[in-house]
């Protein structure tokens, strides 16, 4: 998935375009003309997309934050949503476009072909060239690396793959992190109350997703479960045996 920032519309307004499309056919899934690039928009063009043609095993997309915070220590409603359905989100390396390769170049067609035409009045209009466009290119265009089928052609042989039948595991993330003053360390937007007799203790962070354990050496400090909003986190309470 990518999205456009610079789809100028006929009063000077700008516009982002999002796109899916399948990995093996380069079938166009969706093609979305949004005000922004935001987060609600993105997860409703998947949504588009999976109620039409089922949903992926994994989703490959940019670093853009509309899409993920995996490399900024945060999580996105987008990879949260993602792996609650059993799918596996992926980004592209930072720095290496070949990994998107194939995606860059479909972009670039779309930008081509909108280029030709009048800048559309709003999104509404512009919604309609796009689904002008993705029929043309999803039907008519013969791809040379398809055999000479179309991306419909090709998509409908399948096979197609689809998500687990279970969540998707999060990944496990260790960090190193210092307590403040006021027995804090902060962590996604959140502080957690480690404690002040620990403060300016260096602690190792074991995270994954929303489960948080602190370390002091071998020893466990706290455990916290975020909550999504920010703000002080209390420990969790203690385990009963």
């Amino acid at each position: 998935m990518r999205v456009y920032a610079d789809n100028v519309l006929a009063d000077g307004q700008t516009a982002a375009v999002l796109q899916v499309s399948d990995d093996c056919s380069r079938y166009d899934l969706a093609l979305r003309a949004a005000p922004s690039e935001n987060g609600e928009d993105v997860w409703n063009t998947v949504v588009w997309a999976g109620s039409r043609y089922g949903f992926p095993a994994r989703f490959l997309s940019d670093n853009g934050t509309a899409f993920s915070g995996a490399r900024r220590g945060w999580v996105s409603a987008l990879e949260e949503n993602l792996r609650a359905l059993g799918i596996q989100p992926i980004t592209s390396s930072v720095a290496h476009p070949q990994t998107c390769g194939k995606n860059e170049r479909a972009h670039a067609t779309v930008q081509k072909w909108l280029a030709k035409r009048p800048p559309a009045t709003d999104l509404e209009e512009l919604q309609a060239l796009l689904d002008e466009y993705r029929d043309h290119y999803n039907n008519r265009r013969r791809k040379t690396h398809l055999n000479g089928m179309t991306p419909a052609e090709r998509y409908a042989l399948g096979p197609l793959d689809g998500p687990g039948d279970q969540p998707t595991p999060w990944p496990v993330h260790i960090k190193t992190a210092t307590v403040s003053a006021s027995g804090c360390i902060g962590i996604d937007k959140h502080l957690l109350g480690v404690g002040r007799r620990h403060a300016r203790a260096t602690v190792t962070v074991i995270r994954q997703h929303r489960q948080i354990a602190v370390f002091d050496g071998n020893q466990l400090l706290a455990e916290f479960t975020l909550t999504g909003h920010r703000g002080y986190v209390a420990k969790n309470p203690p385990k009963t045996p």
